[in-house]
């Protein structure tokens, strides 16, 4: 294992925010607007913390996954940087008579501490790395940045999903493990709540996300399929992101339900083999 991972670790670090796009939501309205379109409720927001939600289609899949905190008087919602427009869109479909702004915010520099480093710091607490962490405006001089395959590495052990990898407009909040900490089951309704709550009745999903460590063979690309012994007929699991610049590689996948946890599973022709861990819930 790279001894710069464990050091980050051990002592936390530093990375600039960066490909993300932010509105600001303003106006009498904002409060009843805004939480009738995402997943979690914004009533239990706390000053100085960011809350994640998701913003669902009517089937209850995903339109975008955000970040939302409250500020003068406004809330400022992030996203991916690629879904700037559509949720754009999204977010003034729905306004009506509601008095309720939605304005693009600029991107200022600013810088994500986790670990042990974020001890005493002041800024937005937000949980970026599965962790909690701190945003800043300045890095703060004994703290290490990161770099952007440390960060990776970080966030595939975390099992931290990122849009257009592990999420896109075909993913349920559950199979991405974002009910935990992204769904608040006993708020009122928004677009989507439905099929959140019935998935939810039913008790499972039809696949769920896992981290992996390739055991044998050559790390997989994204898409790669991995089979239990002796079946060839469906697939047990589907990469989606693989992390091989620090030995040993890992990976997020999404596995078929049914599958074990711990399973050890194995590409076409023995190209590779890799193990699942047990689920982690991030914090």
């Amino acid at each position: 294992m790279s001894a710069r991972i464990e050091q980050l670790r051990e002592q936390g670090g530093a990375f600039a925010i960066a490909d993300v796009a932010r509105f600001a939501i303003t106006g009498a309205d904002r409060l009843r607007y805004l939480n009738g379109q995402v997943s979690n409720d914004l009533r239990k927001l706390e000053p100085g913390r960011a809350m994640q939600a998701c913003v669902l289609s009517a089937k209850g899949k995903l339109d975008a996954v955000v970040w939302i905190w409250s500020e003068f008087e406004r809330f400022v919602v992030e996203c991916d940087a690629s879904l700037a427009e559509p949720l754009a869109m999204r977010l003034e479909r729905y306004i009506v008579a509601d008095d309720v702004a939605v304005e693009p915010l600029p991107l200022t520099p600013t810088f994500h501490i986790f670990g042990p480093a974020t001890e005493g710091l002041e800024g937005l607490k937000i949980s970026r790395l599965g962790a909690p962490g701190v945003d800043v405006a300045e890095l703060p001089s004994n703290v290490r940045e990161a770099t952007p395959e440390e960060i990776e590495r970080l966030r595939i052990e975390q099992r931290v999903p990122r849009w257009g990898a592990e999420l896109g407009p075909d993913t349920l909040p559950v199979e991405a493990g974002l009910d935990a900490a992204a769904v608040d089951f006993h708020k009122g309704c928004y677009i989507g709540q439905e099929v959140v709550s019935r998935i939810r009745s039913v008790g499972h999903a039809n696949r769920a996300l896992r981290v992996f460590d390739v055991i044998s063979g050559e790390p997989p690309a994204p898409g790669a399929e991995f089979f239990e012994a002796g079946e060839s007929a469906r697939a047990a699991a589907t990469a989606t992101s693989v992390h091989f610049a620090l030995s040993p590689a890992v990976g997020l996948c999404y596995i078929r339900r049914g599958t074990a946890e711990g399973a050890v599973l194995e590409a076409p022709a023995g190209a590779s083999r890799i193990q699942l861990r047990p689920c982690v819930t991030p914090s």
